[in-house]
């Protein structure tokens, strides 16, 4: 079983971003025209995993009035810490974004990495294919939210070679 979770979760990490490293190929032409399609797939996946597998799951083991207020809690909560970050968003004379946006992207990757690995996790000891089937439906949002890391990175004046590895390392 561990075998199993270690296995799934090591895909999801190095195989997103094997994956968006192929992004790092593309003319930056056409990077620009897939960001919008890819951040829009991720965000799908996100939510769709949320409100169409998790959500009715928490209505029938807790109270609507519950479950449907911590949802709109949390809605708003990240609403407010995304307006916050933009709020704090600069640029330069000549343009370039500056560095926070980075830092933000590699920290966030991380702890969203870690957790995705205690989903995946959790979802094996309950059973082989719920397992398997949250770890596939976590790598399908990877891939697109990866590339997604790498864009921004590349934004914030990373090299390729050092977005990379900073995508690589937040992985783990």
């Amino acid at each position: 079983m561990l075998l199993w979770i270690m296995g799934f979760s090591a895909l999801g990490s190095i195989g997103a971003v094997g994956c968006a490293a192929l992004f790092l190929f593309f003319p930056e032409g056409i990077r620009k025209v897939l960001i919008p399609c890819l951040i829009s797939y991720a965000t799908g996946t996100l939510l769709s995993a949320a409100f169409l597998g998790m959500l009715p799951n928490a209505l029938l083991q807790a109270p609507a009035v519950s479950v449907m207020a911590t949802t709109l809690a949390g809605m708003m909560g990240f609403f407010v810490l995304e307006k916050l970050v933009i709020w704090r968003h600069s640029h330069d004379a000549e343009g370039q974004v500056d560095d926070r946006a980075a830092s933000l992207i590699l920290i966030g990757d991380a702890f969203h990495n870690f957790v995705d690995g205690a989903l995946i996790a959790a979802a094996f000891l309950t059973s082989m294919p719920l397992g398997i089937t949250t770890a596939l439906a976590v790598i399908a949002h990877e891939i697109p939210q990866e590339v997604g890391d790498f864009a921004i990175l590349l934004d914030s004046g990373y090299s390729r070679g050092k977005a990379l590895l900073m995508n690589g390392l937040s992985a783990w």
